[in-house]
């Protein structure tokens, strides 16, 4: 588990805040982490209880200031969702994440990159590296004006 500093010089500003806010509010109305067999769908009460830690929290003043304890809350939402947690929904049991929500929580990890800094132990970093050499495999490598470049399920290959 890598450990997570919480940084003091904060360079949030408003509009940073209103992405936590969205976020928050798009996850207690819209996701769900409960299905049940016959197709139903419910939020959990820990779901709710997170999101809703995360808006009560928040601090929307002109020069906002995060306390370690609002990151958590923040971190804790993000892990949440970004599991078992869906919302968008089709036939035959299809459950994903929408393009909405994968923005949002794009939007909401570009800002936590404000707020923490994360260490990895040599092992874990050994581990981590090991994995995304693994993963990398899975990237095509495409050309776009003289730049290599990787990306998922672009077709091309090097």
């Amino acid at each position: 588990m890598p450990t997570i500093l919480y940084r003091n010089d904060q360079k949030i500003s408003p509009g940073d805040v209103m992405k936590f806010a969205v976020y928050a509010e798009h996850v207690s109305r819209q996701c769900y982490d409960v299905f049940e067999e016959d197709g139903s769908r419910s939020r959990s009460e820990a779901l709710s209880r997170r999101a809703q830690a995360v808006s009560d929290s928040l601090d929307f003043g002109d020069e906002p200031h995060f306390l370690a304890e609002t990151t958590k809350k923040v971190l804790a939402l993000r892990d949440m969702v970004s599991g078992m947690c869906f919302d968008t929904f089709g036939e035959r049991g299809h459950m994903g994440k929408s393009m909405d929500l994968l923005g949002m929580a794009r939007d909401v990890d570009e800002v936590l990159e404000k707020l923490v800094i994360y260490h990895l132990s040599p092992e874990e970093l050994e581990e981590a590296e090991t994995e995304w050499a693994h993963e990398s495999q899975f990237y095509a490598k495409i050309e776009v004006d003289n730049l290599t470049r990787d990306g998922p399920g672009t077709g091309a290959s090097a």
